[in-house]
């Protein structure tokens, strides 16, 4: 059928109209869950704002630079924790009695400390991997079909893995009323970063933005704490659709990557790595995608979270769903 011209305009201005109706839902429904969160700090037009490859968060400005060899942490890892961190990315806990021996070497290297804010980051640190460990399994790409618009939902995806992060929480922060310390601030991050991913998505909406906001005074406190830096931008990578900002997150951890102050640990470097994958994954960008998981592989041969995301992407890239 051969429209005429009036016809054409009529078209392109419904077209014009829908596509209005669309941007003011997506507005409205991002103020929604928004009234559902806490911001911990953050405004509702940061959250909001575009991915225009502009990076807001990373990286306090204001913090002191120096090298991080010259600037030692305020909580050094134990001996008995660096293991327990190597044991899980290098896949070799295998049941819930490496588990435990693990939890339990670095728990007796915590209680042997005098000093009561060490000692309660480091038990956070042991109840952190032990909660993480718990949840290997977990996929990354579920993430994709998180409904934040479901404010109603209770269940639980691993109630027991969320207690222990719980715990990590509950120590943190009896740890910051001793001492408003860089490690206390990214533990703190890092814990409940994990717990959003194991309850529901109420949680995600209460507490999703404290994990920004205490990395950030992590970094304040201390520029070469790598674990802050990761944090701090490490939401806008894994946030799910309509907040993730990707090209800024991936500019942003290619930065943290190259600056010779921020201090990154071996298990760091992993974090950094597939964030930066993840990001080119929602992108459907699968060979970089797999390069960047492939660098985990490269120090953890065995990492299991590594190997899930490589055999997804080649589903994909193969047509499988």
């Amino acid at each position: 059928m051969k429209m005429t011209g009036k016809k054409i305009i009529s078209a392109a201005l419904l077209i014009v109209f829908a596509g209005l109706l669309f941007a003011e839902s997506e507005d409205e429904m991002k103020k929604r869950i928004l009234k559902n969160a806490d911001l911990s700090g953050e405004s509702a037009s940061d959250l909001m704002a575009a991915d225009d490859g502009e990076d807001k968060f990373a990286n306090s400005k204001n913090a002191p630079k120096r090298l991080p060899s010259e600037f030692p942490r305020d909580v050094p890892y134990t001996k008995a924790g660096v293991d327990f961190c190597e044991a899980h990315y290098g896949h070799k806990i295998f049941n819930e009695e490496g588990r435990k021996r693990y939890y339990e070497a670095s728990v007796k290297a915590a209680e042997e400390m005098t000093d009561e804010y060490s000692k309660l980051i480091t038990l956070a640190r042991a109840d952190y991997y032990y909660g993480l460990s718990i949840m290997e399994s977990f996929d990354l790409t579920s993430l994709d079909n998180m409904d934040l618009g479901d404010t109603k939902s209770t269940e639980s995806i691993n109630d027991r893995a969320g207690a222990y992060f719980d715990k990590a929480i509950d120590e943190c922060n009896k740890a910051l009323k001793i001492k408003k310390g860089s490690d206390g601030y990214s533990t703190l991050a890092q814990a409940i970063s994990m717990n959003c991913t194991a309850k529901n998505v109420s949680y995600v909406l209460a507490n999703g933005l404290k994990v920004r906001a205490n990395a950030k005074k992590a970094v304040a406190l201390d520029y070469s704490n790598g674990l802050g830096q990761f944090m701090v931008i490490a939401q806008d990578a894994y946030a799910p659709w309509p907040f993730c900002k990707l090209k800024s997150s991936r500019k942003a951890l290619l930065r943290v990557l190259d600056d010779k102050y921020i201090r990154i640990e071996r298990f760091d470097y992993q974090m950094i790595y597939a964030a930066i994958g993840y990001t080119f994954y929602k992108q459907k960008k699968w060979d970089k995608a797999i390069e960047w998981y492939n660098k985990i592989l490269e120090l953890y041969p065995q990492n299991f979270a590594a190997r899930q995301m490589i055999k997804k992407i080649q589903d994909r890239k193969a047509g499988k769903k």
